[in-house]
């Protein structure tokens, strides 16, 4: 369906062309300039550019090149050519690298006036921020130099040479002490950063002996079996304990269960400490289903001052099926989590299970049901109310839809996807997002969802937290392949574009880290493995790419991960992201769980999650579909089937 806000980019590009007609053969011949002189800067050669920096001057990607040829000559560059590059682009993606070189040679040279009209730490450069602080320390400011160093110093990670003069300087004042190569070492060893650690440890004096103890803890958490060891009661051996049983956590939570028991009987850790254990040892037991899990995340948060470890106990009451115990708790969440739609639904549902008999839940469900989120959905079902979309377009005023349309950055991202260049292209984009208002975050969206430019709007319209545009959120993406591939399979084309929407969010050429590919995010074995098995010619591993291709290895796939989950949506999506190994594991001992219940106590966070959305966006695509579904169908309610 053509988007009511299509009308205005016709328009537009109709004006623009009229206007441009006579210079097609100039933009064809800068297309052409361009790339020359990009192939030439390549190669420290710039005077392809230099030749035709005229004929170049009004093409979009100009500064990419003016960018290029500068930063080849940045040393011998005068400081007025510099201020004015910035000046006229300084909104270019990557300028942040010239100025961290420009500055990095200002400070050689000693101008300061000029490095600190341009310095800021929002740069975000370790390096910088420590070149700051050396100047501070020459133009004698050093109790804001003490501050910097300190707040440097105190990383896990090695810092840059540019931090050395102004750490020798501090070190070597009053306001060093010992203490704070300690922190810092702790802060080495949490991370595994031995390197930096084992240089720490070289550092200190009259603590050598409990780093070198740290450090060895840190690399072998084993070595606090040796319980003879570690009998003092001081502070330092009650960080080294705490660090170790955190450590031994990841390798053998039950050995490290059994040795916190032991050593809370004879050190006292700080409060501090206390969370950390109980955070490492507590949720670790409680992803497991472990109810020995409770105990420790009573004892070790007793204030619920952690969100993740007291979400995780409420989760593990509700999947032991401890309902009223669960309700009690829901009822001390703090603020921040007691709002959320999550825990006001788990208030009204732990309180139904607990009290069947009681009215309050549908009291509380009935405000609930009038959001438009997973949650809401459920308590909508509960309460027996209509799911409610809301869907709202945000009204725009032109100039605001014309100002970002002619941003130098649209104009560069829409001449790189013009090209083909479309990581570039995204790139101009976000880098754009992020200088815009929410009503111009709103217009650039919806520019792109009207270039059919999906992931970008979708994403763009998520950083404006404008969640009411259900046409640009949820866009009607490669329709008919979608729904010719779904029904081909038996499976709801309102499930399948959800898969497909939170997946990748319409971009084709999606790559995870992990490898996964294209619009359903089919890793190359799957899609190989799901070719053969169905017949669907895929010629290279690239090849599933292509959209139609992806679509119709995934919905495949999807059908056969589905049929081994005796057609429950639940467990298929589940399996979808995880695994049907996992989904298989996280079953047992639970088919008598009812299907909330089930998802909520899913371990991995980013898993429940994928559930719950694509479970929320199928109702979503049902309404945009005309073919309206439940958010879960009865026979999906119950995995004892």
């Amino acid at each position: 369906m053509r988007s009511r806000y299509l009308l205005p980019l016709i328009l537009f590009s109709t004006l623009c062309l009229s206007l441009s007609t006579a210079h097609a053969a100039s933009l064809t011949e800068q297309r052409k300039l361009y790339e020359q002189a990009k192939q030439a800067l390549s190669k420290n050669n710039p005077s392809v550019f230099l030749n035709n920096r005229a004929a170049l001057r009004d093409y979009p990607l100009f500064p990419y090149l003016a960018y290029d040829e500068l930063t080849q000559r940045l040393a011998s560059a005068s400081d007025d050519e510099v201020e004015s590059f910035l000046l006229e682009h300084g909104d270019l993606p990557q300028i942040r690298w010239m100025k961290l070189r420009w500055l990095r040679l200002l400070s050689e040279r000693q101008q300061w006036p000029l490095f600190l009209k341009y310095y800021s730490p929002e740069l975000n450069f370790t390096e910088l921020d420590c070149r700051h602080a050396h100047y501070l320390v020459l133009s004698n400011q050093l109790p804001a130099a003490y501050a910097s160093a300190e707040q440097l110093w105190l990383s896990a990670r090695s810092q840059p040479n540019a931090c050395d003069p102004v750490f020798d300087h501090w070190r070597a004042s009053e306001h060093f002490s010992e203490d704070k190569i300690w922190q810092r070492l702790k802060l080495a060893t949490d991370a595994g950063n031995y390197g930096v650690a084992k240089y720490l440890v070289g550092l200190l004096s009259t603590q050598q002996q409990h780093g070198q103890r740290l450090l060895e803890i840190a690399q072998q958490p084993t070595r606090l079996k040796q319980t003879q060891h570690y009998t003092g009661n001081d502070e330092k051996t009650s960080e080294i304990v705490a660090l170790g049983l955190r450590k031994l956590a990841r390798q053998d939570l039950e050995a490290s269960l059994q040795l916190l028991q032991h050593y809370q009987q004879r050190i006292t850790f700080t409060a501090a400490e206390q969370l950390a254990v109980g955070y490492d040892i507590g949720l670790r037991l409680a992803k497991r289903f472990d109810e020995r899990a409770l105990p420790v995340m009573q004892k070790y948060d007793p204030n619920l001052t952690s969100s993740n470890l007291t979400e995780w106990r409420v989760r593990l009451l509700l999947r032991l099926s401890r309902w009223d115990e669960a309700y009690q708790l829901i009822q001390r969440l703090p603020p921040e989590l007691a709002d959320s739609n999550r825990w006001r639904y788990w208030l009204a549902r732990s309180l139904q299970l607990a009290q069947p008999n009681s009215q309050q839940p549908l009291i509380l469900y009935q405000p609930l049901a009038r959001e438009r989120d997973f949650y809401g959905f459920m308590a909508a079902d509960r309460s027996k109310q209509s799911y409610q979309l809301n869907h709202q377009a945000l009204e725009l005023h032109p100039k605001t839809i014309q100002k970002v349309r002619n941003a130098a950055g649209m104009r560069r991202a829409l001449e790189f996807n013009q090209r083909g260049e479309l990581a570039e292209a995204r790139r101009e984009w976000y880098h754009l997002s992020g200088s815009l208002s929410r009503d111009e975050l709103v217009a650039q969206a919806r520019i792109a969802y009207d270039m059919g430019w999906y992931f970008p709007a979708i994403r763009t319209m998520g950083q404006a937290k404008y969640w009411d545009d259900l046409e640009v959120r949820f866009p009607m993406a490669h329709q008919n392949s979608l729904i010719t591939a779904a029904k081909s399979r038996g499976l709801h084309s309102s499930w399948v574009f959800a898969i497909t929407r939170q997946e990748s969010a319409f971009m084709a050429d999606a790559k995870s880290h992990a490898g996964a590919m294209g619009l359903m995010q089919l890793m190359p074995a799957t899609a190989k493995e799901t070719a053969q098995r169905y017949g669907i010619p895929l010629p290279s591993t690239q090849s599933a790419l292509n959209p139609s291709t992806n679509i119709q290895l995934g919905s495949a796939y999807l059908s056969q991960v589905l049929g081994q989950f005796q057609g429950n949506r639940i467990l298929a999506s589940a399996a979808y992201n995880a695994g049907p190994g996992r989904v298989r594991q996280w079953l047992r001992n639970a088919r008598h769980l009812p299907y909330d219940v089930w998802v909520e106590s899913i371990p991995f966070d980013e898993t429940r999650s994928y559930v719950q959305n694509v479970l929320t966006y199928s109702v979503i695509y049902g309404q945009k579909l005309d073919a309206p579904i439940q958010l879960v169908e009865w026979h999906e309610r119950y995995f004892d089937q």
